[in-house]
């Protein structure tokens, strides 16, 4: 079915590649300048109602194809909006100074490109100029200067983060150029696993509130769209070299070395119809805390589009992915003091010298290699493989390429077709400290969990639009269908060991915990094949309709409807898992297959109150499917989202404004429960969420100090549990009741068992404040930031028993160009943390709410108590030369 499908495509296209010359086509020239007729790098330049646009280079310059009668929407952040009808072949545009930020072009919030003023939802853009400034190492690291959206860097370069207070889980979706990253839904989510921030991203727009309808099935919080460069009309490229100071503590084998990062990228016509953009980086770094294994690899990724006509063009594009991305280990955390332990600092981790860790190679008793992995070798003499736990490196290999096509038909028909396919191999690795609570001289017990993953993946997503005119109205009607078929195959190993808490641990025991239920019996009972490996399929289609009306250029409404349906399989089965015969004895084989499928709607409204001010409100009822995790019989329903949301944002003289309020609730929540049936505990629907808070963003540009950028944003947020229910163990039910209760729990009866309602708790690690802020100056020759952000009000468990310090990071920086002709070099230098903070940004409970409660009950000071946790990065100095050409 699928090939036959594909086949299809291929003939529609050749038959619309043929019918191509037809159309009307023409290159329009120009420059894009300032009221000071300095040239404007990174302007928008849209032929308007299409998605045909370009952004202008260096110096000022773009190409697009245009007929003439079509009018070109130019924008840039500072700038008013301007609208020119194409007379020929050359169109000029001077933009007039504008302090409004609502006048840049968006394609993330509907359908087609619209300025931010007249959105229907809340949605951000991260330009190239603020990528340039704040050098993140992540996307998440990007969103810094987002309202709402919390980053954690706890996870190093892979990053992760969260919107309007959602509690984790589906409900982000992370897309390049309108695509989800991967046909799993899990794995599109808030962390990347496969690729790297990269210097062919033109800006990352980032939607915020539900956009369920627009990306389907894992975007009920909102999405991450990042949007690639393309070449323009003259050969242009960019070289820079990054060092970055080494962290590593005195006597790490790291100390000293040489940490670095080198980005290139080139661009530029390769005939009048073919433009091409290829870029990359290499990064050797030792990374921002204390490793095992170094942040190191490289990435290419390159697109060349066919400009067909004015409003009908083909892009082709392909990556290559080597990234050795180290998970941040965590360090060891003063519970009585609420600081680092003694003994450790900022760089500290809890990792062990790969150099001494020999002592926990153990025989896997698996007799063929999975993916030849390097870690498992064969022992001398041709006896068992062996895993050696110094060679534990996360890291993500592969490639994906695909097609993004875009025909107009005529009489205002467009027909547009994605395609996408990756293949990766990932290998990741979770380090974690299974004592939740524990004091210097203790022994900790730690599991070192592993798994190597092969995910292949095809993406496509076919729609049309018809754009019909009125003589008061404009509708933009979209008929679209999503397929994706994804398939993954994991081999999981875990082992467990014990360990000192010095900072610089070393292993001390290993513990004689019972195998797995993927075991082969011979296996050493402290080392045994995950019950997560198995062979995976999921397969998603999407079938959305949509509406987006202007009536008299003032009221704009968006309508969508969108069905998803999911089929999840899953097969523990060794012979199924790559083709490849796995020597281990899963027990016994099972396989199960789910389907689900749900629906979401949304409409929304925007109304310009003035030239630069407008009201907007929207309400979307969406979901998340629950993930078929692992071999049950049991499936829970679906997670439901209903949102709402209302804004207003304004340009009001040297100030822009944008405030907004929002209400979401989350229906079917998981929690572990106890099931009379079962006699235990087991995962089903809990409860529900519901969260509700305001945002207020304010940007500052005085006329007067031209490029001078104050901005900054509040948000005030609360997400927690409603009617909820979480199972806790019978030793902590006898030492709440023996204690009398101190703590005020609110105790119930689920199923025959004693459970805690949660019920008007906070969400752990949702803060109930965000403050960000933006200071910074852009001038000819120079310029000088400094920013950054504060959580305020989070607790680390959902008992709200342990509160969370203050979350505060603040970077700064500053440039010196020198122009060398039409060249130009450019010297930086970025401080990260400047304050140096070392407060925990999360603390580990691997015994659940159990360990706390009981511990907190014992001692509500926490004597002498220590617990797993990962801190704030240490300040780092980034110093980066650039030329660019």
């Amino acid at each position: 079915m699928r090939t036959k499908k594909i086949m299809n495509l291929v003939c529609l296209f050749s038959f619309l590649l043929c019918s191509a010359g037809v159309f009307a086509q023409g290159t329009v020239t120009g420059t894009v300048t300032d009221d000071n007729n300095l040239p404007i790098l990174g302007a928008t330049v849209q032929v308007k109602g299409t998605s045909n646009g370009v952004v202008t280079d260096d110096n000022g310059t773009y190409s697009i194809q245009a007929s003439n009668g079509d009018i070109l929407v130019v924008s840039y952040i500072g700038f008013g909006r301007k609208e020119i009808t194409v007379t020929g072949a050359t169109a000029n545009v001077q933009l007039q100074e504008d302090v409004s930020l609502l006048n840049e072009v968006v394609v993330s919030s509907t359908r087609k490109p619209v300025r931010k003023l007249q959105t229907t939802t809340s949605v951000n853009s991260v330009g190239i100029a603020e990528l340039e400034t704040i050098k993140p190492e992540s996307f998440s690291e990007a969103l810094q200067n987002t309202p709402g959206v919390t980053i954690d860097e706890s996870q190093g370069r892979k990053g992760g983060f969260n919107i309007r207070g959602f509690p984790g889980g589906n409900f982000v979706t992370t897309l390049i150029d309108g695509m989800p990253v991967s046909g799993i839904a899990g794995q599109s989510g808030g962390t990347q696993e496969f690729f790297g921030l990269d210097p062919n991203v033109e800006r990352i727009e980032v939607v915020r509130g539900a956009a369920a309808t627009l990306f389907g099935r894992s975007s009920a919080a909102g999405a991450l769209n990042i949007i690639s460069k393309t070449g323009g009309t003259e050969h242009k490229g960019s070289f820079s070299i990054t060092k970055y100071n080494n962290t590593a503590n005195d006597g790490h084998i790291y100390d000293g070395d040489l940490d670095y990062r080198a980005d290139f990228n080139l661009n530029g016509p390769l005939s009048d119809k073919l433009r091409y953009n290829v870029g990359g980086y290499v990064i050797n770094d030792s990374g921002v805390k204390e490793q095992a294994n170094k942040d190191k690899g490289f990435q290419v990724r390159a697109n060349v589009d066919w400009l067909i006509s004015d409003k009908s063009s083909i892009r082709f594009y392909a990556g290559y992915f080597n990234n050795q991305f180290q998970n941040i280990i965590g360090t060891v955390w003063d519970m009585q003091n609420e600081s680092l332990a003694e003994g450790w600092n900022a760089r500290s981790t809890f990792y062990n010298d790969p150099l001494g860790s020999t002592v926990l190679n153990q025989d896997l008793g698996v007799r063929q290699a999975f993916f030849n992995p390097t870690p498992v070798t064969n022992a001398a003499g041709g006896g068992a493989l062996t895993w050696n736990p110094a060679e534990s490196i996360e890291r993500a290999k592969g490639i994906n390429f695909g097609v993004d096509a875009t025909f107009h038909l005529g009489n205002d028909w467009y027909f547009s077709e994605k395609i996408r396919y990756n293949d990766f191999f990932l290998r990741d690795i979770n380090d974690l400290n299974l004592t939740t609570i524990f004091e210097i001289g203790d022994t900790t017990t730690r599991l070192n969990a592993n798994a190597l993953n092969q995910n292949r993946d095809l993406l496509t997503e076919t729609r049309f639009s018809k754009l019909i005119k009125g003589e008061s109205s404009e509708h933009n009607l979209t008929l679209g269908l999503y397929y994706s078929d994804a398939k993954r195959d994991r081999l999981g190993f875990n082992y467990f060991y014990g360990s000192n808490v010095s900072p610089r641990p070393t292993f001390t025991t290993l513990f004689g915990f019972g195998s797995g239920s993927f075991s082969d019996p011979t296996l050493p009972q402290t080392v045994y094949i995950s019950n997560t490996s198995s062979h995976r399929e999921e397969t998603a289609t999407g079938l959305f309709i949509g509406d987006e009306m202007v009536f008299n250029d003032k009221l704009s409404v968006n309508a969508g409807f969108r069905y998803d349906w999911q089929k999840g399989f899953i097969n523990n089965n060794p012979e199924e898992i790559r083709e490849k015969s796995i020597d281990f004895d899963p027990g016994m084989e099972e396989e199960n297959e789910i389907k689900l499928s749900d629906y979401s709607f949304s409409i929304g409204a925007n109304y310009l109150t003035g030239e630069t001010s407008a009201v907007y409100a929207n309400f979307t009822r969406s979901f998340t499917f629950q993930t078929v995790d692992e071999v049950d019989d049991e499936f829970l329903d679906n997670e439901l989202v209903k949102n709402f949301e209302i804004g207003y944002r304004a340009g009001l003289g040297d100030i822009t404004v944008d405030a907004t309020y929002f209400n979401t609730n989350i229906d079917n929540s998981v929690s572990t429960v106890f099931d009379n049936d079962v006699g235990g505990f087991v995962d089903r629907p809990a409860g529900s969420y519901k969260i509700n808070g305001a945002e207020i963003a304010l940007a500052y540009t005085p006329k007067m100090v031209k490029g001078l950028l104050l901005s900054g944003s509040f948000t005030l947020q609360n997400s927690e549990f409603d009617d909820f229910i979480e199972g806790i163990d019978d030793a902590t039910v006898t030492a709440i009741n023996d204690a009398g209760n101190p703590l005020d729990l609110n105790l119930v009866n689920q199923g025959g068992a004693t459970a805690l309602d949660l019920s008007g708790n906070q969400v752990r690690q949702q803060p109930k404040t965000i403050f960000n802020l933006n200071l910074a100056y852009n001038g000819k020759n120079w310029g000088a930031n400094f920013g950054g952000f504060t959580y305020t009000g989070l607790y680390y468990d959902n008992a709200n028993i342990y509160a969370s310090q203050n979350l505060s990071i603040y970077n700064t920086g500053a440039y010196v160009k020198f122009p060398l002709g039409d060249d130009e070099l450019r010297l930086s230098i970025l401080v990260k943390n400047i304050f140096d903070g070392t407060n925990a940004q999360n603390i580990f409970t691997a015994g659940g709410l159990d360990e706390v409660i009981q511990s907190t009950i014992v001692d509500s000071n926490y004597t002498n108590q220590l617990a797993f946790a990962v801190n704030q990065n240490p300040k780092r100095v980034l110093f980066t030369v650039g030329y660019s050409f």
